[in-house]
C-alpha cells in the first residue's frame, strides 16, 4: 500500500504506473443498497451516476476505490435529502447482510477481543482503513482511518464508520457505551444536532483521526451476541486466508490474499488479480519480483493455505479440493501438496484429526 496519510493526497511522477490504490469492500456498496431500498429510493440511477456496478456486492468482488464510495455515499445523502445519511446507516445497519469480518467480531466473549479482531483483520479487507486500537489508554481509544488521495468528500463515509462502530457495540452489549469523545476527520458541518443526538459526548472535527474514546472498564463488558464456537471457528479461517504469517507479509501477502478470496483459483491468474487489486500486470509482476517471488509462487502459496484449510475444517474429497484449487486431477494436486508440506493431503487431513481427538 502506498504511504498515504489519512486524507492526504498521494504523489505520482509524470509517466510512471500508478500505485496500489487503497480501496474498500463492494460490502459498502451492498449497505447503500440496503439504505436506499428500505427508503423505496431507486438504488440504480444513483449506483450509475458513481459508475458502480449495482450487483458487485460480494467479498470476493472486485474492490471498489475509496473515492468512488465516498461520492456514493454523498449522492445518495444528496438523494435522500439527508445530511446524516452516513450516520443513518450506521444505525440501520442490516446485521443479516453483514460482512465475515462483522459476523466474526460479534461473536467475539467482550468488547475488548471483539474491537482486537476488527483491529487485526479489516486492513485485509479494506485496505483504505487503517484502523488503531489503544486498550491501556485512558481514555480507551479506537480509530479507523480513511486513507484516499484527496479530493473527495469523506463526511458521509466518516459519519457512517464511527456510528457503525458504535451501534455495533451498543447492540452486542445491549448498553450503551460510555463515550467520552468522538473525533472526525472532516470540517464541522454547518447542522451538527444529528451526530450529537447520538453520539451524546464531546464532538471533535478536522481531526487527525476518525476516533471513539471511551472508559476502559467498557472494555470487559460481555457481548450477549458472543458464540465462542462460532468465533473459533471463524477466527481460525480469518487467519488462514489473510494472514500469511511473517514471512510472508508485504506485497506478495496481499497478492495471496486477493488471490484466496476468489470464488475458485481455476481461472485465476496475474491479469485478474492485477485488475482486481488495480495495477497493472506489470507493476504486478515487478513488485512481486522486489519480493523474490513469482505470480506462480505467490499463487501457490495461495493454494498451500486454502488446501490445509480445506482439509482441516471440511469434508470436502480430495478431489472436490484439488478441482476448487484449480487442478484438472487429483494426482497432481497430492503432488503439488507433498512438495508443500512433505505428506500427502490424505496423511495431513488424519494428522489434524487426530490431534483435535
Amino acid at each position: 500500500m502506498p504511504k498515504l496519510s489519512a486524507g492526504t493526497k498521494g504523489t505520482s511522477s509524470p509517466g510512471r504506473e500508478p500505485a496500489f490504490a487503497p480501496s474498500l469492500s463492494p460490502r459498502f456498496a451492498a449497505y447503500v443498497r440496503d439504505y436506499l431500498m428500505d427508503r423505496e429510493v431507486n438504488p440504480g440511477p444513483i449506483f450509475e451516476h458513481c459508475q458502480i456496478d449495482f450487483n458487485n456486492s460480494e467479498e470476493y468482488d472486485r474492490p471498489l476505490p475509496v473515492e468512488r464510495v465516498a461520492q456514493l455515499f454523498e449522492r445518495a445523502a444528496e438523494v435522500t435529502d439527508n445530511p446524516f445519511m452516513g450516520l443513518s446507516m450506521g444505525q440501520d445497519f442490516h446485521y443479516e447482510s453483514s460482512s465475515l469480518l462483522v459476523v466474526a467480531m460479534l461473536a467475539a466473549p467482550s468488547v475488548g477481543e471483539g474491537l482486537s479482531f476488527l483491529n487485526a483483520y479489516d486492513h485485509y479487507i479494506d485496505t483504505a482503513i487503517k484502523t488503531s486500537y489503544h486498550p491501556t489508554y485512558t481514555p480507551a481509544e479506537f480509530s479507523a482511518d480513511l486513507l484516499h488521495e484527496g479530493g473527495a468528500h469523506m463526511a458521509q463515509l466518516n459519519d457512517y464508520l464511527m456510528g457503525f462502530l458504535v451501534q455495533t457495540l451498543n447492540v452486542a452489549t445491549r448498553s450503551r457505551i460510555p463515550l467520552l469523545e468522538v473525533t472526525l476527520q472532516h470540517k464541522k458541518p454547518r447542522d451538527i444536532s444529528g451526530l450529537q443526538s447520538f453520539f451524546q459526548c464531546q464532538i471533535s472535527f478536522g481531526s487527525d483521526h476518525n476516533s471513539i474514546r471511551f472508559h476502559p472498564k467498557f472494555l470487559t463488558q460481555p457481548f450477549l451476541t458472543s458464540n465462542k464456537l462460532l468465533f473459533r471457528v471463524l477466527a481460525s479461517a480469518m487467519e488462514t486466508y489473510f494472514s500469511l504469517g511473517d514471512e510472508h507479509q508485504g506485497f506478495v501477502g496481499t497478492v495471496c490474499r486477493q488471490i484466496m478470496l476468489q470464488e475458485s483459483m481455476q481461472y485465476t491468474d496475474s491479469e485478474n488479480i492485477a485488475e482486481r487489486l488495480r495495477v497493472s500486470p506489470r507493476t504486478l509482476r515487478r513488485k512481486l519480483a522486489e519480493e523474490g517471488f513469482t505470480f506462480q509462487e505467490a499463487k501457490n502459496l495461495a493454494r498451500e493455505r486454502r488446501a490445509k484449510f480445506l482439509l482441516a475444517n471440511s469434508k470436502a474429497s480430495l478431489t472436490d479440493i484439488a478441482f476448487e484449487l484449480g487442478y484438472s486431477e487429483l494426482s497432481a494436486f497430492s503432488r503439488a501438496f507433498r512438495g508443500w508440506v512433505g505428506e500427502t493431503p490424505q496423511s495431513y487431513r488424519e494428522s489434524i484429526k487426530s490431534l483435535l481427538q
